[in-house]
């Protein structure tokens, strides 16, 4: 039969033409005309539905609503074949923006762990019952045993 031929790689394109990226304009405008020949065909189908029974005669289908579902299971493969891999883009943007969205806000939160340049940090307080010095002046007991030596 000759809708035997037929349909075989229709399915096989179907399949493989609804797999393919959606991405590339090559595809969006395969879409388009594919969805615009689907409608005139519809058009055709109900306008003149005696035409639609001629074709299923001569593809060697008994009835034309027969070679009307052949073409709709062509028509619903094809979407559901093009819906996941529409998914699947939609997908892997959500995810690559959710990555994203992380990092931005992840840096402002960095920046503020980070060491900052500036003075440095203070001197350790002396230890207790001890009392500070200023820098560069000496110790009591170094003055006084100074003057010790230069009484002597």
């Amino acid at each position: 039969m000759i809708i035997q031929l037929l349909l075989i790689p229709a399915v096989v394109l179907a399949v493989v033409l609804s797999l393919r990226s959606r991405q590339s304009l090559r595809g969006q405008a395969r879409r388009k005309i594919f969805a615009a020949i689907t409608v005139v065909a519809g058009v055709v189908a109900v306008t003149f539905p005696d035409l639609l029974q001629v074709i299923a005669d001569w593809v060697g289908v008994t009835r034309g609503v027969d070679l009307m579902l052949y073409a709709l299971v062509l028509i619903i493969i094809y979407l559901i074949g093009s819906t996941s891999v529409r998914f699947r883009e939609q997908e892997a943007r959500l995810v690559r923006l959710a990555r994203e969205l992380a990092l931005a806000e992840a840096e402002p939160h960095r920046a503020e762990l980070e060491p900052r340049p500036g003075p440095p940090p203070a001197a350790a307080p002396p230890p207790a019952g001890t009392v500070p010095t200023p820098a560069g002046a000496t110790a009591p007991e170094d003055s006084q045993s100074s003057r010790r030596t230069s009484h002597q």
